[in-house]
């Protein structure tokens, strides 16, 4: 017979509780497209003024 621990392979528990799933906030978006798109636009841009 499985416990109920063991039916809940993927959240480990303490005393009992579960932790809830972890969530992206909006602000947490907001800096991972501003870190990504920065680095792109200036190495586009670098890539027209010197092919283009």
């Amino acid at each position: 017979m499985v416990n109920e621990t063991m039916r809940k392979s993927k959240q480990s528990a303490v005393m009992g509780q579960f932790a809830p799933a972890v969530t992206w906030t909006k602000a947490a978006a907001v800096l991972l497209a501003t870190v990504i798109s920065i680095p792109v636009f200036v190495v586009l841009t670098i890539i027209d003024v010197l092919f283009l």
